[in-house]
């Protein structure tokens, strides 16, 4: 799979059918809270709806990961796509320079904190 395919966003039917093949969802793994500086960033549901919330779209990533047995430089990218939507949706609903600021050094050592301990999340 290439890495842009894999990056993009799941549709609701690719969403849907790893649901019913088994997978339970997003489990807000990504890094153990869904909320940076009070910004929800993701769900615990299997409903396709919060698809585009970071953290679940880094879980069905590593998902997609683990199920298709991809190489280390999908779950770099996966770590990096976390980051860049953390801090997207950070400087979309934060408001101020210190406030957005304190956000993205939060959202930076997650991706950190994914990419010293993440890999054996994507093993499986």
């Amino acid at each position: 799979m290439r890495i842009d395919d894999f990056l993009k966003q799941p549709t609701r039917k690719e969403w849907d059918a790893e649901i019913e093949a088994g997978w339970p969802g997003p489990d807000g793994s990504s890094a153990s809270t869904d909320h940076i500086m009070g910004i929800q960033i993701g769900i615990s549901s299997p409903d396709w709806k919060f698809s585009r919330m970071p953290a679940n779209l880094h879980d069905w990533r590593y998902h997609l990961g683990r199920s298709r047995a991809l190489h280390r430089h999908h779950r770099a990218a996966a770590d990096r796509e976390y980051r860049d939507d953390c801090i997207r949706v950070l400087q979309e609903r934060l408001d101020g320079r210190i406030m957005t600021g304190i956000g993205i050094a939060r959202a930076w050592a997650r991706y950190y904190a994914l990419r010293l301990f993440g890999r054996a999340a994507w093993r499986g």
